[in-house]
């Protein structure tokens, strides 16, 4: 299967109201020729305020945010071309927890199906993962650098590329990222073409469902540099969601105690990290005894017996079973009751991700509305559309794009939200507003990673003045 690997540079690193600026991606072969490229960026919807620090983290231009394209143009052309490309196996560095949360929020923001990278046969994964579960085996072909100051190895993508002679010239621009990313995975690959392999088993849940069936007892990688690998042995699946697995941590002992906690006293095998909980749908890691180096092979061979005994004793222990399972559905309860669902009550549309599927109708629908070009047609087929979501979100394209179709009134109402958005001077507001932006550059002068950068400092804070500016007006 091909892969496709990507990055994102975003305005933030809040991914429901920040936004990509920029997209970067390769479509590769099996064996990572490159077949096809993307590098695309788009100016700020109206009312998303950049955050200054993120801004020269990136060292981003600030021309680049003024493009001619808007943000749906830009995500109408990733869209298209990601589909193109599928099916495929999805990679960047760090993406679960990043990349992929802004290309699902900005999918989801610009009116297309928001699942892209794990539906119609696409998978993910995530190199960031994999150096982590790697960096501490003795692997001779991969250079993991030393953090000096912190005295840890260094995980950040540009130290690795450039101590394994990876060109990345621009840290931070989207296609030097990717092709240090596509640089350090084929070094992994060519070199250990097995390990590879197995690294991609759990690159979707049915995958990780049959592994751990065949394999009773694996090992967690460390989720730091300076981490540990951990036996352990599934138990069982959260009753409610079967896609978090729960494993016994095998380097703790089996007791008495242990094994007849009530549900009360299982949040404490949690907290003490005796039971461990893993999503299977998060791209999670879990190796063989075959794939440790020979230190931790030596270390584990010693117990081997001792985890066997105590995986026997753990699985036939039922009443066990059954209270962790009795506790995970009453946490699930007790959340929904205290959070109330917290995106479902969210006033804001940019938040309601997750709040459930919209169906084949609208999507036809919305492209439908798509080729339109009479606003009184366009509002009658939006009233149509089941999923409201779309509607608020469907407006926010009109007034980017087709605003020569709108009303004055509908123009100046808008324009009016988009004051009292990013005017909102309370704390609680989850965006980036004007006065949020300058108090991070108050604090970027005497941040010492922004010692010798002043005078984009400044520069920054003359956009800011001019966003101020432009819509007090």
């Amino acid at each position: 299967m091909n892969y496709v690997f990507y990055d994102f540079e975003t305005s933030g690193l809040n991914y429901y109201f920040d936004q990509p600026i920029q997209l970067a991606a390769k479509l590769v072969d099996e064996n990572f020729n490159v077949l096809d490229e993307l590098n695309e960026k788009c100016r700020l919807r109206d009312g998303v305020i950049p955050s200054p620090i993120a801004l020269l983290i990136t060292k981003t231009n600030l021309k680049d945010l003024s493009s001619k394209q808007s943000f749906y143009e830009f995500m109408d052309k990733i869209h298209q071309k990601l589909s193109s490309w599928s099916p495929a196996i999805f990679i960047g560095y760090n993406n679960i927890n990043f990349d992929e949360k802004f290309l699902r929020s900005s999918l989801y923001h610009s009116l297309h199906a928001p699942y892209l990278t794990n539906t119609n046969n696409n998978s993910r994964t995530d190199l960031f993962k994999i150096i982590l579960s790697i960096c501490n085996l003795d692997k001779p072909y991969i250079n993991i650098p030393i953090d000096k100051e912190k005295g840890r190895k260094s995980l950040k993508l540009e130290k690795i590329a450039e101590n394994n002679k990876i060109k990345h010239e621009f840290a931070h621009d989207a296609m030097s990222d990717v092709d240090a990313t596509l640089g350090v995975a084929e070094i992994i690959k060519n070199n250990d073409p097995d390990l590879w392999e197995h690294l991609m088993v759990f690159r979707n849940h049915n995958n990780v469902r049959e592994f751990i069936e065949e394999n009773k007892i694996c090992f967690l990688p460390p989720t730091t540099s300076t981490g540990d690998y951990t036996p352990v042995c599934y138990l069982t699946s959260n009753p409610d969601n079967a896609k978090e697995l729960i494993f016994f941590n095998l380097c703790e002992e089996v007791t008495d105690e242990i094994i007849s906690s009530r549900t009360r006293n299982i949040g404490s095998l949690f907290k003490n990290k005796i039971l461990k909980k893993v999503k299977s749908n998060d791209y999670p890691i879990l190796l063989q005894y075959k794939h440790l180096d020979d230190t931790l092979k030596e270390k584990y061979s010693k117990d081997k017996n001792n985890y066997d005994v105590k995986f026997k004793l753990l699985n036939s222990s039922s009443n066990f079973v059954m209270n962790i399972n009795q506790y995970l559905v009453d946490q699930l309860a007790d959340y929904q009751v205290d959070n109330r669902d917290y995106l479902s009550a969210s006033e804001h549309v940019d938040e309601m991700l997750y709040n459930g599927f919209t169906g084949p109708s609208d999507w036809a629908l919305i492209k439908k509305i798509d080729n339109l070009n009479k606003i009184d047609e366009i509002f009658i087929e939006l009233g149509a559309l089941e999923d409201k979501r779309l509607v608020e979100l469907y407006k926010r394209k009109l007034y980017s794009d087709k605003q020569e179709l709108l009303p004055e009134k509908n123009i100046n109402n808008y324009k009016a939200y988009i004051s009292n958005k990013i005017f909102d001077d309370s704390e609680k507001v989850p965006w980036t507003t004007i006065s949020k932006a300058k108090a991070e550059l108050v604090k970027a002068s005497s941040d010492s990673r922004f010692a010798n950068m002043q005078d984009e400092i400044d520069i920054i804070g003359k956009y800011i003045d001019k966003l101020e500016k432009d819509f007090s007006s």
